[in-house]
């Protein structure tokens, strides 16, 4: 039997090549919807129930968490852009409030709330980077604050560590205080190639605030004077 002209093979591998990126596409796009509208926190789950409800099997190739954050910025700035904006403005006031609280523990905001793309019902994230982390605790509990503990994976896989966290309740909105030491705040703190950052500090989300502050100082001036 003769093998395929060259051609033709590559002709299906172009095709299944064009499929698989099809694929990725539509899965982080229906992920990303999920996390919008439905509040799916976890972008893992999000995309595994996203080739479900596509069809796709997760051996045809589920997109990367940067791929599907790419997705839902697009979403939210086409189908929920004021809803989003006022969200973030919200979410971002009260992480400052609790980062001023616990300023002596070296406070970052870090999630979807410091990148601008927290979806309905979100959390606010807060790295501590202290040696003290029963202070952490003892504070809490010399505030009258109730709270629940649990534990999460360093953000630094390769350390295979886990890091106490905190969570309570502010103004209807959860909020988790994930605890590392002091050492871990120089490689939490690094910039990407890109330059930009998965956490920031409290300057770092003052300025944030102030800015859409005045974003929206502006557009309401606008829209009294059309």
């Amino acid at each position: 039997m003769s093998k395929p002209p060259k051609s033709t093979t590559y002709a299906r591998g172009a095709v299944h090549v064009k499929g698989a990126a099809h694929a990725r596409r539509a899965i982080a796009a229906q992920a990303a919807r999920l996390i919008a509208e439905d509040g799916v926190s976890d972008f893992g789950s999000a995309k595994r129930k996203a080739a479900r409800q596509l069809g796709f099997r997760e051996t045809d190739g589920l997109p990367d968490n940067d791929e599907v954050e790419q997705a839902l910025r697009a979403y939210q700035t086409l189908y929920q852009n004021d809803e989003q904006r006022a969200r973030l403005l919200e979410l971002r006031q009260i992480a400052l409030a609790v980062m001023r609280e616990f300023e002596a523990y070296t406070p970052y905001l870090t999630g979807p709330v410091w990148k601008g793309t927290a979806a309905r019902g979100a959390g606010v994230d807060i790295n501590l980077f202290t040696d003290l982390a029963k202070q952490v605790e003892l504070n809490l509990l010399g505030r009258g604050i109730p709270y629940t503990t649990a534990a999460r994976s360093h953000f630094n896989r390769s350390l295979d560590r886990k890091v106490p966290v905190f969570s309570f309740e502010a103004d209807e909105v959860m909020v988790h205080l994930i605890v590392y030491t002091s050492a871990d705040e120089r490689g939490a703190a690094r910039a990407d190639a890109s330059g930009n950052t998965d956490r920031g500090n409290l300057t770092a989300v003052e300025l944030l605030i102030d800015e859409e502050e005045q974003n929206n100082t502006v557009e309401q001036f606008l829209s009294n004077i059309r």
